[in-house]
């Protein structure tokens, strides 16, 4: 059972509230397809939906704009001291917990 398979049955509740099942599979791995985090064939599903269901299209378009905002408004780093304390600490945390 594929991915798109799993999302039979389940409801976005997205702003185009679905149009039907397609849409709801479409929907439901709307985020995991705009990240790239699809096998191929779930992938390749969601896109001929998208491309031949224009609701579906402009969620995408929404989800993509949304997660560049956020790309571009995010690039600030850590301190180099506060990276190095964090990373000391997971160490230290990874070494306790398999010993």
């Amino acid at each position: 059972m594929t991915g798109w398979d799993a999302a039979a049955g389940t409801s976005a509740g997205g702003p185009s509230g679905g149009c039907g099942p397609e849409c709801e599979q479409a929907l439901g791995r709307l985020f995991a397809y705009v990240d790239r985090e699809l096998e191929p064939v779930d992938a390749a599903q969601v896109r001929a939906h998208v491309e031949e269901c224009r609701p579906c299209l402009d969620e995408v378009a929404v989800e993509t704009m949304l997660k560049e905002l956020v790309r571009r408004c995010c690039q600030e780093q850590a301190p180099a001291d506060l990276r190095l304390k964090i990373h000391a600490r997971l160490t230290e945390l990874r070494v306790t917990r398999t010993t």
